[in-house]
C-alpha cells in the first residue's frame, strides 16, 4: 500500500511538474513572443543604363564589394561623342547670328535717326512754303511739292522704324536659337556622361546578367548592388495575430540565424504592417459560403537591426531568422542606429557603417 502511495505521489509530482513547465513556457511566450517565420530583408539597387549602347567594359564580378561611386560598367561612347561635336558646331553657328543682327540693328537705328532728321527738315520747309503760298509769294505747285516731300519723309521714317523692329525681333530669335543650341549641347554632354555607369551605394555586386560587347537598352539591369550597412538591412518577422497584443514599435528584439545559432543579434521593432500577407495577396481569400474554417493570420513586423551587432555585415538577404521580442521594454527605449533613453528622451550615438 505504501508503494502505491509513493507511486501516486510521483505521478502527481510529475504531472504537476509538466503543468508547471507548460505554464512557465506559456507565460514566457506571452512576455517574449517569438517566431521562426522571419527572414532577413534589405534594399536591392538594380543598376541599369540610362541610354542605349554597347557595353565596352564591365570591371566588376559577382559578389564583389564596391564603394559608392565605383564604376560598374562603361558603354561605347563614340556615337555620343559625335552627338556632342554636332551640338558644339550648332552652338558655334548659332552664336554668329546675334553679332550680325546687332550690326543690322545699329544700321537701322542710324537710318531712323536720318529719316527723323529728314522729316523734320521737310516739315520746316512745308511750314515756310505754307506761309509763302498764303502771301502768294510762290506758286501753289511749289507748296504741293513740299507737301509730297513731307509725306515721303514720313513714310521713310515709318519704314526705317519697321526695319529696326524687324532687326530687333530677329536678334531675339537668334538669341533663342543660341539658348536652344546650348540646351542641345548640355543634353548631348549629359547623355555622354551616362556612358559611365556608377553605383549609388556601397554594397555587394549580385545578379550580374550582362557581358562585354552586349547591346543594352535603357533601363535594362546590368547587375544588382546589395548594401549591407546601416539602414539597408532589416528583419521581416511574421507573427501570429494571437502574439501581437504585447508587441509595440520601439521594443528590443533578439534574434539569431541558422548560420550560427550561438551568435545573437539585436534590433528594435520598427513598425507593424498595415495588413496581413493575405490582405495584400493577388487573390485575397474570400469565403461567401457557409463552410468556413478559421485560420490564424500572420502580420509582418519590421525589425531594424542594431548596426553594432552587425558590424561585420554578416547578415545576408533571405537568411532564416528566429526572432524573440522583449515586450517588457518600453517603446522608444531604442531606435534604429542608436538607443533612446525612455527616461531622458535624449539620443545616444549609434554605430554607423
Amino acid at each position: 500500500m505504501k508503494k502505491k502511495w509513493i507511486g501516486l505521489v510521483v505521478i502527481l509530482m510529475f504531472i504537476a511538474g509538466v503543468v508547471g513547465a507548460w505554464f512557465l513556457y506559456w507565460k514566457h511566450e506571452q512576455i517574449y513572443p517569438s517566431t521562426e517565420d522571419a527572414y532577413v530583408a534589405g534594399d536591392i539597387y538594380r543598376i541599369s543604363s540610362r541610354v542605349p549602347g554597347t557595353i565596352l567594359t564591365l570591371p566588376v564580378e559577382e559578389n564583389q564589394p564596391v564603394a559608392a561611386g565605383d564604376v560598374i560598367g562603361t558603354l561605347d561612347p563614340r556615337d555620343y561623342d559625335q552627338a556632342v561635336d554636332r551640338a558644339r558646331a550648332a552652338l558655334a553657328q548659332a552664336r554668329t547670328a546675334p553679332a550680325a543682327e546687332r550690326a543690322r540693328i545699329a544700321e537701322a537705328r542710324a537710318d531712323v535717326r536720318a529719316a527723323e532728321s529728314d522729316l523734320e527738315l521737310k516739315r520746316l520747309d512745308l511750314e515756310r512754303f505754307k506761309n509763302l503760298v498764303e502771301r502768294r509769294s510762290i506758286p501753289k505747285r511749289s507748296y504741293d511739292q513740299a507737301v509730297a516731300a513731307e509725306k515721303v519723309a514720313a513714310a521713310r521714317l515709318a519704314a526705317a522704324k519697321k526695319a529696326l523692329a524687324a532687326a530687333q525681333a530677329e536678334l531675339r530669335l537668334s538669341e533663342k536659337r543660341v539658348h536652344t543650341a546650348k540646351v542641345g549641347l548640355e543634353r548631348a554632354e549629359l547623355e555622354r556622361s551616362y556612358c559611365t555607369i556608377r553605383t549609388p551605394v556601397a554594397g555587394i555586386v549580385s545578379q550580374k546578367t550582362t557581358q562585354v560587347g552586349q547591346v543594352v537598352a535603357p533601363g535594362q539591369p546590368l547587375c544588382a548592388v546589395v548594401p549591407l550597412g546601416k539602414g539597408h538591412i532589416w528583419v521581416e518577422a511574421n507573427f501570429k495575430e494571437t502574439q501581437l497584443a504585447r508587441i509595440r514599435p520601439g521594443q528590443t528584439v533578439h534574434f539569431h540565424t541558422d548560420v550560427n545559432r550561438k551568435r545573437e543579434y539585436t534590433g528594435v521593432v520598427e513598425s507593424l504592417s498595415a495588413g496581413t500577407g493575405a490582405a495584400f495577396s493577388l487573390l485575397p481569400p474570400e469565403n461567401a459560403t457557409g463552410n468556413w474554417v478559421k485560420i490564424v493570420q500572420r502580420l509582418p513586423v519590421r525589425i531594424a537591426v542594431d548596426p553594432s551587432s552587425n558590424a561585420d555585415h554578416s547578415l545576408r538577404l533571405g537568411l532564416s531568422v528566429h526572432v524573440r521580442v522583449d515586450s517588457t521594454t518600453e517603446a522608444g527605449e531604442a531606435t534604429d542606429g542608436g538607443r533612446r533613453s525612455s527616461r531622458t528622451g535624449t539620443d545616444e550615438p549609434g554605430d554607423d557603417e
